[in-house]
């Protein structure tokens, strides 16, 4: 780092409450985080500065190992010389990473767009921290897939157009959503079955018993190809409903 030399420092005693560390650190040539650190040492103050909250020290903390500093400085909407000074007051600076190989940069564009791996799996596989491993794939451009996505309305239509025609297994595939998320979109559309009930068999009473409050409903209805609603009414006249075991 740059020594403060004794006209320097004079700049900074009679500018810097004034004028700022950016017109400081254009007079002296010393960079805006060096400016702000030997004016917390002098005990000089700038009425151009705009003091830290706690609040905003705390989001920082939190918030530097897991962003880019230019998303930090937009969302607490300052400089990124601000940002990265006070990161340096802190002292939570982290030293410089290594260079990303070929390999390396081959591997996070395959594994970043997965959506079989998670962002901690896909920083282990490359021997990275997550920080880095974020701010590379951001830098390169690369999205993580949609995990789930809001409903279309081509989609809603043929839900409503197919629901109680279709089983939500079929209805999910040609939507490429998951089962759950057709049952919740039907839940909400108020839909109903309207063709009359498919008769329940032995087999499928026994599977309830067996299984009813032990697995997930859903699951017992994906297995029967049936409503979870159908699943917990048939729970009671087997005997076997939340109700009647409290009971017991």
């Amino acid at each position: 780092m740059k020594r403060w030399t004794a006209s320097e420092l004079r700049i900074l005693k009679r500018k810097y409450p004034t004028k700022g560390a950016k017109y400081v650190g254009k007079l002296t040539g010393h960079p805006f985080y060096s400016v702000t650190m030997k004016a917390k040492e002098m005990g000089i103050r700038s009425n151009t500065v705009h003091q830290w909250k706690e609040w905003e020290l705390n989001y920082l903390r939190k918030s530097y190992l897991n962003k880019p500093v230019s998303s930090i400085a937009r969302s607490l909407k300052r400089s990124r010389q601000s940002v990265f000074s006070k990161i340096y007051q802190l002292k939570i600076n982290v030293p410089k990473p290594e260079r990303w190989s070929k390999e390396d940069l081959n591997q996070l564009r395959e594994l970043w767009t997965d959506k079989n791996f998670s962002m901690d799996e896909v920083a282990a596989k490359l021997n990275k921290t997550l920080a880095a491993t974020h701010h590379k794939a951001w830098k390169m451009g690369l999205r993580r897939p949609l995990v789930w996505s809001f409903w279309t309305k081509e989609q809603t239509r043929y839900l409503k157009r197919n629901y109680g025609k279709k089983s939500c297994h079929e209805i999910a595939k040609t939507l490429n959503v998951s089962i759950k998320s057709v049952f919740s979109k039907a839940r909400r559309m108020k839909l109903q079955y309207k063709q009359s009930p498919r008769p329940w068999t032995e087999t499928d009473d026994e599977y309830i018993r067996q299984n009813y409050r032990k697995i997930p409903t859903r699951e017992i209805a994906q297995t029967l190809n049936r409503s979870m609603d159908a699943i917990i009414n048939r729970a009671g006249p087997l005997g076997i409903s939340k109700k009647r075991i409290n009971q017991n």
